[in-house]
């Protein structure tokens, strides 16, 4: 199946690199869906705040994660914020929205995603 917002065979790449595991790759998968709502709140905290150190440290993690899983456009979202972030000392509303809608449908792709790996 085609996805959107993620690269299947990234995570068959992952699979792979976990000696062929498939429910440690599915394990990976919902840790991070699971984490997806703290780091978003977290740099939906910083909008408009000029104390933001933790939407970096956010930022840096879902966009490190992100790529991992095959999630670019999320990952190069995240690191985008995260450079406007630095400049202006804040996280700009517009940016954690967009990340927001996007990490939404990463997380909706990948959930999707694990049926089959599970079924593998």
């Amino acid at each position: 199946m085609q996805y959107e917002h993620i690269d299947v065979n990234r995570l068959r790449g992952l699979t792979r690199e976990l000696t062929d595991d498939a429910s440690a790759c599915v394990r990976f998968i919902e840790d991070y869906i699971s984490a997806w709502e703290h780091r978003q709140a977290r740099v939906a905290t910083a909008v408009d705040r000029y104390v933001i150190d933790d939407a970096l440290a956010a930022l840096l993690s879902l966009s490190t994660s992100s790529a991992m899983l095959g999630a670019e456009g999320l990952s190069t979202a995240a690191r985008a914020l995260y450079a406007e972030a630095r400049l202006l000392g804040t996280v700009p509303a517009r940016g954690a929205d967009r990340l927001a809608r996007k990490g939404n449908a990463v997380c909706d792709e990948l959930r999707h995603a694990t049926l089959a790996l599970r079924a593998a």
